[in-house]
């Protein structure tokens, strides 16, 4: 369990709205969180809710039900062009070198590569990170013509799909990539390893971000150094995320073993790095938003 070295408690009032409702995935934000041990001497209340997938999660962050959540950089450009009141407030650089976003083929598939995807019917979320793989692929030339035919699911339809071969392949990110991968014993066909940035977010409402900075800057802090320890104690991590989410041993190991990241703040240097992703939405009509790009990140945040 790490022992976070804290600065001293900000005067009262930075807590005045005590609770900081926090959107995670899977569980897998909140497991790390308290596998650490940075979830001690809170000096606010922390709420968890737990969403399927990205797209849910970001459609209550633009509502201003939760505060804030993790999202890949696609989901997140895909709901920021859709108008949300959101931005992406502290980094989290590519995970598993980009292998954690894949396009998984089922148990006995002959499909063992990108090309062979063509023509084919491939589950994924609507502007998920899964979706912005698929549409990269096609951008490449990785997967040739005919396109195959996209079906939006969400990731508990998509995974019945697949393992009923209703569909051909699903593109999906983790931990479903390992429960499709480890559990369902299916195979990766292709990944998200130099195709595109493959950084993940806390992203903030803007709400959150005007009236609770102090808790959100805390928060980041503790998760940054929850990650540096899930580096160190994959095996610790994977154990209370098999305990928390239900989901098998094996697979947790397999999600903990993709976990390494150094989360930091957003720079300029995030920000060009995000221009091809909205770049690859703009080209296929998924992101129409004129507003300053910059304008959808958060660059000020310190720690309070």
């Amino acid at each position: 369990m790490l022992t976070l070295a804290l600065d001293a408690t900000p005067v009262a009032s930075a807590w005045a709205e005590d609770e900081l409702v926090v959107a995670d995935q899977k569980g897998q934000q909140k497991a790390l969180m308290q596998a650490s041990g940075v979830d001690k001497d809170v000096p606010y209340h922390i709420r968890w809710v737990e969403f399927e997938a990205a797209a849910p999660l970001l459609q209550a962050l633009g509502a201003g039900a939760v505060d804030t959540g993790i999202a890949g950089d696609g989901p997140f450009i895909f709901a920021w062009g859709a108008g949300l009141s959101i931005r992406a407030a502290w980094l989290i650089p590519p995970r598993g070198g980009g292998k954690a976003t894949a396009v998984v083929a089922p148990e006995g598939s002959s499909i063992t590569s990108a090309a062979q995807l063509s023509g084919k019917r491939i589950a994924t979320g609507r502007g998920s990170i899964g979706h912005l793989l698929l549409l990269r692929l096609l951008a490449t030339g990785a997967i040739p013509v005919p396109a195959p035919e996209i079906v939006f699911l969400l990731p508990a339809q998509a995974k019945a799909a697949l393992d009923t071969q209703r569909v051909d392949a699903w593109s999906t990110w983790e931990p479903y990539v390992s429960l499709a991968v480890v559990s369902g014993h299916g195979h990766v066909v292709a990944d998200a390893a130099d195709l595109m940035p493959n950084n993940s977010f806390f992203v903030a409402s803007t709400d959150a971000l005007a009236n609770k900075r102090a808790h959100l800057a805390d928060f980041y802090r503790r998760m940054t150094a929850a990650y540096g320890w899930g580096a160190r104690h994959q095996a610790e991590y994977a154990h209370i995320l098999a305990r928390q989410t239900g989901i098998p041993d094996d697979v947790a190991v397999s999600v903990a073993e993709k976990l390494i990241a150094t989360p930091a703040p957003v720079t300029s240097d995030t920000i060009r790095s995000e221009a091809s992703v909205v770049a690859t939405y703009r080209s296929a009509g998924f992101v129409t938003r004129s507003d300053a790009f910059d304008e959808a990140f958060e660059q000020n945040l310190t720690s309070p």
